[in-house]
């Protein structure tokens, strides 16, 4: 049994890892209108629904070998970190909100499960663009200073930049998390329904 359920858990990795690059190769992705260098990438929802079905580790593999081919497909290393950096902490938060509300209420709660998820995208996200726009590549600040103005937002100074970046961009990773979540849950749910003895429980694992 333990066997079967490590083969299981392989075949998960395999299947939605490579669907993940697939979908970065073709580039899935919608642009966010107000940074439209910031995109809601598709190639996270696979990498959620091995999480539901597998539970942190599958999902955490997953999200590295993803992250691993974003680096090759696209040829440089600062983008698919961040990238990386944004998807660990949405699973962890989102792994974490289940087995914690399990813990206490003896059930299961999506809504802490997506809170969580958010609390700590937004947050690492928000640190790691603090440190790329004052200490990794400063320059990238007058980039996001023209994607602003190019979308009418008015900003006359490096700071009313980043404030509007740091807000900008926490919105866009909310968002985010909710549609890669509630997609890869309304796919895990019909896997249930008709693969009941497929879908393991993610506060099992």
């Amino acid at each position: 049994m333990v066997h079967y359920r490590k083969s299981v858990l392989t075949a998960y990795i395999i299947i939605f890892s490579a669907l993940a690059i697939v979908l970065t190769v073709n580039k899935a992705e919608i642009p966010f209108p107000f940074l439209p260098y910031l995109k809601f990438d598709f190639a996270e929802i696979p990498v959620m629904i091995a999480l539901l079905l597998g539970g942190f580790v599958p999902g955490l593999i997953t999200e590295v070998i993803h992250w691993i081919g974003l680096s090759l497909a696209r040829g440089w290393v600062l983008g698919p970190l961040m990238k990386f950096l944004a998807v660990i902490p949405m699973i962890a938060g989102f792994w974490l909100g289940i087995r914690i509300y399990r813990t206490i209420y003896s059930g299961k709660s999506i809504v802490a499960a997506l809170a969580l998820a958010v609390l700590f995208r937004v947050v690492v996200c928000s640190i790691t663009n603090i440190v790329l726009f004052l200490f990794i590549a400063p320059e990238y600040i007058e980039f996001a200073g023209y994607a602003l103005k190019a979308t009418g937002i008015d900003v006359s100074s490096n700071f009313d930049i980043l404030i509007w970046t740091l807000t900008l961009t926490g919105i866009f990773n909310a968002l985010h998390v909710l549609l890669s979540s509630i997609v890869a849950l309304a796919l895990f749910k019909a896997a249930a329904v008709r693969l009941p003895n497929v879908a393991m429980e993610i506060s099992d694992t």
